[in-house]
């Protein structure tokens, strides 16, 4: 179930990744500003102190507070996250008397000839402690629940990257899961043709390496084109031709256009088994599968056509073809529907819909 902080932190992590520790204190800093000129202003105006005066306050006192800030923030870092909030306050609580009682030290020094400002100082000790407390608590919490949203994101990261890693291995394994038993069928044909056509046996031993080699490189490859996917349908094919010879009719009909669109590998090689496999079975005679392509609007539209009888069909299969296609296809596409099929005048129809793959 996603809740809501997930997707709060979906929505929010283009941006929050991106927020380093410099970057979310400059809007403090900002503040420190502001609010020193605010101090100086406000002992100028309303106290009739005059601008150095004021401004020597106001410097002192808020560098006094600024610096209490940092230690709080500095001990909040490496301090527990239990009783985080009960921490914030002590500490506040005690920086607060150490920042009225150093900042009132220097400016009593720095003002001693200024008889009716150290009067107003005197006064103003509750005040400027209370002002301290509530500034540098206010920071404390600010930073503690800037490293709790900064945990929460780098969780959320490490989530995020394992879901990653976790879908490129299933793909992995789903693009490098072919039918055994295409590979032991072959291997039992060249056993077969070995002592009867031995030149035929050699010939299908390179063609049955030079498809495993294909198949071992493009599983390196994320995305290929429709023009490569069927060179490697093509090696695929002669093998089977040599199994099959004048049984096995593949007609492609082909859009010459689209040649250069983009797809995941190893998509057309496990249909045109299945059609090759359900096609076959039971017959003698030859059998036509027909393979069209062609583009509609932003998608590419692949169908696989084999004949087919239900009553002569086998009883079942390994399972993998279509389930496992189907499976990566939502993988990467995130879509159930791209992957249909249909009986219509005893053919049995594979329609496969490619999204167009934007760089």
């Amino acid at each position: 179930m996603i809740t809501f902080k997930d997707s709060f932190l979906k929505a929010t992590l283009p941006v929050t990744s991106k927020l380093s520790d410099t970057t979310f204190r400059l809007p403090i800093l900002g503040f420190v500003l502001l609010w020193m000129g605010f101090h100086m202003w406000s002992l100028y105006y309303y106290f009739q102190l005059d601008w150095l005066t004021a401004l020597w306050d106001s410097v002192i006192f808020n560098v006094c507070l600024t610096s209490a800030a940092v230690v709080t923030g500095y001990f909040i870092n490496y301090s527990s996250r239990t009783g985080g909030f009960q921490f914030t306050a002590g500490v506040s609580l005690l920086l607060a008397f150490i920042v009225e009682w150093i900042s009132r030290q220097a400016l009593t020094a720095l003002m001693q000839d200024n008889v009716a400002y150290l009067g107003l100082l005197d006064k103003s000790v509750p005040i400027r402690w209370v002002i301290s407390f509530l500034l540098i608590a206010s920071s404390g919490l600010i930073n503690i629940f800037y490293n709790r949203w900064k945990e929460s994101q780098e969780a959320y990261e490490r989530e995020a990257a394992t879901q990653v890693m976790v879908r490129e291995a299933e793909l992995q394994k789903l693009q490098l899961q072919l039918q055994p038993h295409f590979l032991f069928n072959s291997l039992n044909s060249i056993n077969a043709l070995i002592i009867t056509q031995p030149d035929r046996a050699g010939t299908m031993v390179q063609q049955l390496s030079d498809f495993l080699r294909a198949t071992l490189k493009r599983a390196d490859e994320k995305w290929i084109t429709l023009k490569q996917e069927l060179d490697y349908l093509q090696l695929y094919l002669s093998i089977e031709k040599v199994r099959f010879g004048h049984r096995l009719d593949v007609r492609m009909h082909l859009d010459e256009q689209i040649e250069l669109w983009l797809m995941p590998p190893l998509l057309l090689q496990p249909l045109v088994e299945n059609a090759i496999k359900f096609g076959l079975y039971g017959t003698t005679g030859q059998v036509m599968i027909n393979l069209f392509t062609q583009r509609e609007g932003d998608s590419l539209l692949i169908e696989i056509s084999n004949p087919f009888d239900q009553d002569v069909q086998p009883a079942e299969g390994s399972g993998f073809g279509l389930n496992g296609l189907k499976r990566r296809l939502y993988l990467l596409y995130a879509r159930n529907d791209l992957l249909t099929t249909r009986v219509e005048e005893n053919n049995f129809i594979v329609r496969l819909i490619l999204p167009e793959k934007y760089d």
